[in-house]
């Protein structure tokens, strides 16, 4: 490994990831890689597809168990934690593909923010009478599309989807942030904007966000620190103003890449 921005940070590191290691068929989708992330530090994850950004995210944030290794979340390990209530209060996930209910009303998809929060009686009653209503309207005039509220989600655009994830993203109210290519499926402008508003709400709230990211001018625009991974192999861990343009053409070059499926199992 090049570089590591993330050793010796010190005490209070919201993720001490030691050595952790996924294998598919038994090739390495993510090698043993360790790191530390502080509190407030967004985080932009590149490499070529197939490189390890899904596998290592989708570990971050508790989806996918690693095969060896260990994740510390504030210091308990994440394998600890499980789903529920306290692992959805520490982190929430923005998948590519947003995890909507395209059926449910826009309303609807961002109070789903608030399951991890709720009883199952009162997420059922929520179903039928809102709960929590205001907080929703807020949340969705802070990314700008209150007037939709009571809209089928299906009926949105990509960009507008992207806005509900935001939006209950807010309501969920977690104190980091996992995002998985949040921006893309969307055009240059519309990613640009959406990945500013995700970069102000960490700022705002002092959040950390963690990104695998695909344009290199926003990881540029948003982020502190950057790591990049190759053959699932992570190649450099640095702040985002020391990488070379000579790191980008070594971490993308076409020839040694393995299989780009292998990061999607």
């Amino acid at each position: 490994m090049a570089t590591q921005a993330g050793a010796n940070r010190g005490e209070g590191a919201v993720y001490e990831v030691h050595q952790i290691a996924k294998s598919y068929n038994g090739r390495y989708a993510l090698a043993p890689t360790s790191i530390e992330i502080s509190p407030g530090e967004k985080i932009a994850i590149v490499g070529p597809s197939g490189s390890g950004k899904t596998t290592l995210l989708h570990i971050l944030s508790g989806v996918t168990k690693p095969d060896s290794g260990d994740v510390k979340l504030n210091g308990s390990s994440l394998s600890d934690l499980g789903p529920g209530r306290k692992l959805s209060k520490l982190v929430g996930v923005i998948h590519q593909q947003y995890d909507l209910v395209p059926q449910l009303s826009v309303l609807h998809n961002v109070l789903a923010g608030r399951l991890g929060q709720w009883s199952t009686l009162r997420s059922l009653v929520s179903l039928v009478w809102p709960q929590e209503r205001d907080a929703a309207i807020q949340a969705l005039e802070r990314v700008g599309i209150a007037e939709k509220s009571g809209e089928r989600t299906s009926h949105l655009s990509g960009g507008e989807q992207q806005r509900v994830a935001i939006a209950r993203l807010l309501l969920q109210d977690p104190e980091i942030i996992v995002a998985d290519e949040p921006v893309s499926s969307l055009d240059p402008a519309r990613a640009d904007d959406l990945m500013g508003m995700l970069a102000g709400i960490a700022d705002d709230s002092g959040k950390t966000l963690i990104a695998g990211m695909h344009s290199m001018e926003l990881a540029r625009t948003y982020f502190d620190r950057i790591i990049g991974l190759r053959n699932g192999e992570s190649q450099f861990d640095l702040p985002i103003d020391w990488l070379t343009e000579v790191m980008l053409e070594e971490l993308y070059e076409l020839e040694g890449l393995q299989d780009e499926t292998i990061d999607r199992q």
